[in-house]
């Protein structure tokens, strides 16, 4: 199943400039086998401070587990979605 995950955070929790951040949130766009999550797309808008991604999963619960590192930095809307022929 397919779902578009926003990320939001504020200036104070942006890891622009801050490494130990910034890592936790570049993960968030790699694969991760054991939490059997595939990244699909991501893109980022840093003046803004949001990621979009579009992630497949089969469970909630891999889902959590995927972002359970990062949910101290910002918000997330994660919401099914589908594709469709246009």
């Amino acid at each position: 199943m397919l779902f578009m995950v926003t990320h939001t955070h504020d200036y104070q929790t942006c890891g622009a400039h801050k490494p130990e951040i910034s890592g936790k949130l570049r993960d968030l766009t790699k694969n991760k086998p054991e939490n059997r999550i595939k990244i699909v797309s991501a893109y980022g808008n840093r003046l803004v401070h949001k990621i979009f991604m579009v992630i497949e999963a089969d469970s909630m619960e891999d889902i959590d587990a995927h972002f359970d590192p990062v949910l101290e930095i910002g918000n997330y809307d994660i919401v099914p979605i589908m594709q469709r022929d246009v």
